[in-house]
C-alpha cells in the first residue's frame, strides 16, 4: 500500500480528504496505508482509481490485445472493473484446465464460491483476490491512468 500512500501524497491529499472522497474515515485510510488493515475489494478499487490507477488482473498467458467486455447500461464503474477481472481469472482457469473445484480447494473455498466470483455475483475479499491470482499464476496490478 506504500505506492498508494505515495500517490496520495503526490496528489497533495490528506487522509481526511481522501477518506471523505471515498466515504470512509481518515483512520481507515491510515490503517490501509500502514498495513494494519486491508480495504474491501470495492474500497481498494475506488481508492486506486481516486489516486489515478486502474486495478487489473494480468495473466501472462493472455495476449495484450485480449477482448474486454463493454460497460453494461446502469453498471457502476466499480462493478464493471470487477467483472473484467473476474472474466480474466475465469479464462485463466479454463486455459490451465483447472476446474472451479480445483481452484476452490487451493483457496479453501467451495466450487460454488468460485462460480459466484467468476460470474461477478459475489466479490472476493481483497486478500482472497490476490491469492486467487497467485493460484492461476496471474498478478493483480495497478496501472497508472
Amino acid at each position: 500500500m506504500a505506492d498508494l500512500r505515495d500517490a496520495r501524497k503526490r496528489r497533495r491529499l490528506t487522509q481526511v480528504a481522501l477518506g471523505e472522497a471515498l466515504d470512509v474515515s481518515a483512520l481507515a485510510i491510515g490503517s490501509w496505508e500502514s498495513g494494519k488493515d486491508t480495504p474491501s475489494t470495492g474500497n481498494f478499487l475506488r481508492l486506486a482509481e481516486s489516486l489515478g490507477f486502474v486495478v487489473d488482473v494480468a495473466d501472462r498467458t493472455q495476449g495484450p490485445d485480449a477482448a474486454r467486455p463493454v460497460l453494461l447500461r446502469g453498471e457502476s464503474l466499480e462493478a464493471y472493473r470487477m467483472r473484467c477481472m473476474m472474466l480474466v481469472l475465469a479464462e485463466a482457469r479454463r486455459r490451465r484446465d483447472y476446474t472451479q473445484e480445483m481452484v476452490g480447494d487451493r483457496l479453501g473455498v467451495s466450487a460454488w464460491t468460485i462460480h459466484m466470483w467468476e460470474t461477478a455475483h459475489r466479490n472476493p475479499r481483497l486478500l482472497r483476490l490476490i491469492e486467487w491470482c497467485a493460484v492461476l499464476d496471474c498478478r493483480l496490478t495497478l496501472i497508472p491512468v
